[in-house]
Order: C-alpha cells, then sequence, then structure tokens
C-alpha cells in the first residue's frame, strides 16, 4: 500500500443528546447535555451514535483503499450539538479556530487540516452552523437537514446536502393530496426553521392548485402546556380530517402522545420524512392513533461491512473514547469503572426494550457480562439505513471531492 504522507480531516456535528427544555425555567450561565426523556429521542441519541459510527466506518474503508486519496489520510474530529443552536454555533467555532478551550467530543485527527465538515442534524443547527462557517467558505455537507433556507448560496455559499430540499417534498405532499381528493388540510410545524419553512413552502403550494389550509399551528420546541393545548385543540375543532405535520421525531414525539392522551384517532396524518420512518408511530398499542399516516421517507440502503463495525464496540479499547463510554453506561445501565463520564442516577432510560418509560435505576457497575446482541435499540438496527445511508454517501462525496483536487497540476 502506498504511503500516505498527509491528513486531512474531516468534521461531524453530531447531536448525540438531546436537552429537555420547560418553558419559563431560567437558562443557565453554561449549556451541558442532561440525560432526559423516553422513546430514545430525548437524551443519548443511539441513532446519531450510530451515524458517527458510521462515518467512522466509512473514513477507515476509504484509508484503506488505493484508488481513492492513496497519498492522504482522513482524521475525523467530532463535536456534539446537543440538538440546540448553541452547541451547534460552538462547535463551528470549534472546528474554525481550533481553540482548546472548547475541546471536541472525541478526537482523531493528529492536528491535521480540517478538509470539511458534515451536518449538522437538523436544519435549525445546520443554518446556525452554515452562518459562521460560509463566511469561510469551509466546505459543510448536511445528511439530514432539507429545509429549503439552505438552497439559499448568497446566505449558504459552501453549503450543500445528499438530501432533497422540503420545496420537493411540499410539492408532492401537494400531488398526493390532489391525488386523494382531499381539499381542507390542516397544518401542524415544529417551532423552527424546519417547521415554519416545511409549511410555509406547503401553503404556497396549496394555494397555487386553489386548496385550502384549514389551519395552521406550531408546536413549541420548548414544552409548554399552553402552546401545546392550543395546537391540540385546533385539531379537535377543525373539520378537516387530513393533517400535514413538519416536524423532526424529537419535537413531534410529545405531541403525538398528547394526541394519544387525548384520544384524537379520526384524522389522517401526512408526514415529513423527519418522522414518518418513527419507531412509536409503528408500535401495535399506537396503531389506533397512528395507523395510516402517510409519508415520503428518505430511500434506504445497505452498507457493507457496517453491521459488523457497529458490534464492534467497547469502552474497554480507548480509555479517552469518552462516547463509546457513554454509549454503553446508557445501554446497559451501568458505571464504568474508573469513568471521568458522570453516570445521571435519577434519569436513566432503559433501552433493552423491556419497557418504555422514565425510571430511576440504582448506581450498578460493569459486571463483563453485558453483550450488545442483547439489546433492542436504534443503534444496532440496520434494516432501514436512510440517514445513516446519507452519512456514508457524504463521506464519499468529499473524499472523491478532495481526491480530484489532490491530482490537479498547477496551471490546469
Amino acid at each position: 500500500m502506498a504511503s500516505r504522507k498527509k491528513c486531512l480531516v474531516l468534521g461531524l456535528l453530531a447531536f448525540l443528546w438531546a436537552e429537555l427544555g420547560i418553558e419559563g425555567k431560567e437558562e443557565e450561565e453554561e449549556q451541558t447535555c442532561q440525560l432526559l426523556g423516553k422513546f430514545d429521542l430525548n437524551g443519548f441519541n443511539f441513532r446519531g451514535f450510530r451515524w458517527m459510527k458510521t462515518m467512522i466506518h466509512t473514513i477507515k474503508e476509504i484509508n484503506e483503499r488505493k484508488d481513492i486519496l492513496p497519498n492522504i489520510t482522513l482524521g475525523y474530529q467530532i463535536s456534539d450539538t446537543c440538538f440546540t443552536i448553541s452547541k451547534s454555533v460552538e462547535a463551528a467555532l470549534v472546528f474554525l479556530t481550533g481553540q482548546e478551550e472548547n475541546k471536541p467530543s472525541f478526537r482523531n485527527s493528529t492536528g491535521a487540516m480540517l478538509a470539511g465538515i458534515v451536518g449538522a442534524g437538523g436544519p435549525s443547527l445546520s443554518v446556525a452552523a452554515s452562518r459562521i462557517l460560509g463566511l469561510y467558505y469551509l466546505p459543510q455537507v448536511g445528511y439530514a437537514s432539507t429545509s429549503s433556507l439552505l438552497s439559499d448560496k448568497y446566505q449558504f455559499p459552501s453549503y450543500l446536502r445528499t438530501v432533497a430540499s422540503d420545496k420537493i417534498q411540499s410539492e408532492a405532499m401537494v400531488q398526493l393530496i390532489q391525488h386523494f381528493g382531499w381539499v381542507w388540510i390542516g397544518t401542524i410545524a415544529a417551532d423552527d426553521d424546519y417547521g415554519k419553512y416545511g409549511v410555509k413552502i406547503f401553503k404556497e403550494k396549496m394555494e397555487s392548485v386553489n386548496l385550502c389550509v384549514a389551519f395552521s399551528e406550531t408546536i413549541p420546541k420548548v414544552h409548554s402546556n399552553e402552546k401545546m393545548q392550543k395546537a391540540i385543540d385546533a385539531i379537535r375543532n377543525s373539520t378537516a380530517r387530513v393533517i400535514v405535520l413538519y416536524a423532526s421525531d424529537i419535537d413531534l414525539s410529545p405531541f403525538l402522545l398528547e394526541m394519544v392522551y387525548r384520544s384524537i384517532t379520526d384524522r389522517t396524518r401526512i408526514a415529513s420524512e423527519a418522522w414518518i420512518a418513527l419507531a412509536l408511530i409503528a408500535k401495535p398499542e399506537y396503531f389506533p392513533y397512528f395507523g395510516g399516516s402517510i409519508g415520503f421517507s428518505i430511500p434506504r440502503a445497505d452498507i457493507l461491512g457496517l453491521k459488523e463495525f457497529l458490534y464492534d464496540v467497547h469502552p474497554g479499547k480507548d480509555p479517552n473514547d469518552v462516547l463509546t463510554i457513554e454509549f454503553w453506561q446508557t445501554a446497559f445501565n451501568c458505571t464504568w469503572p474508573n469513568s471521568r463520564v458522570p453516570y445521571n442516577t435519577e434519569h436513566r432510560v432503559n433501552m433493552t426494550g423491556e419497557e418504555d418509560r422514565l425510571h430511576a435505576m440504582s448506581d450498578k457497575f460493569y459486571t463483563g457480562k453485558e453483550k450488545l446482541e442483547d439489546l433492542k435499540n436504534a443503534y444496532l438496527d440496520v434494516s432501514q439505513l436512510r440517514i445513516t445511508h446519507n452519512v456514508n454517501q457524504i463521506v464519499y462525496s468529499m473524499a472523491y471531492a478532495l481526491d480530484r483536487l489532490s491530482r490537479c497540476e498547477e496551471g490546469h
């Protein structure tokens, strides 16, 4: 194999934690990620951890090839956005400045030149990071952010993505509505760039074909009983029986559970791509509420060797890999010996699939008997690789672009 004389780094804006906000609660001076929530959505993000591992797997695969970047080794630097705009901006600054005051969650780059950024996981996070990264024309490629706002090259000159814009999705939704002859539609949007811009384009497309929107409400990103109730009342009091919902799975889950609590069943839901594959709506007990939901999903694909790579994870391999340690502690409800990663004894989620409820756990230590095969969470599920495949495609796209640049000759 040819010797590799140079090293380039790809940054990843991951979201491995999600913060749970309560309206009226004062913000702390310094935001920290907390393990809170249920349904594998708030707290440690197992899908996000799989996306991160997919990037690492793809980079290792490329480094072993002789036909792509033969004299260059790709490295990676990962920062967790915690699904918050502030952390996304902070991570962008870390990538740009290399300041050690804001240390990334995990680094394997040996201080090499940063070649591009993968992510972030949500439109609002991508917008926030891209406003900074775009100032320096640093390439940023998104794997899940579909907001049409990001198509504006004047505002986001260096942003690209491997997923279609919401403009395409909204057009498809309207064509679907026309196909079934529906004329009276309600909309629910998350209170962020994804929801607002998605519904805005959808309403414009509806008006262009003379179809009517019965109501349009938003669901709060920071929990508010008043705002949540307003959205629920709009659905219950309207004669519209078809509802378009534009929101991420994390933002939408509390709203869906509220609909279950209110026993709202006689509605057809048109889902955006962000939640149509949500595991929650596939549970048998929720089928009376969400059965028949229609939506457009990101195409799925298989990734050779990924399943074996995902199983080849253990905190004992690298004591500095804090993300794997936290994955292990969360997945098995245990504390890794001599771990620097804090253990939250007040809020733990049972991720073995036996229960779906928030409950306190005793502080038990790692026993050595834990097996990944016993887990039933999103990390090891490779049956529906959609966003995961997008991550894989991003890394290869950037690698091929860097390979072509490396072969350029001066004056050509």
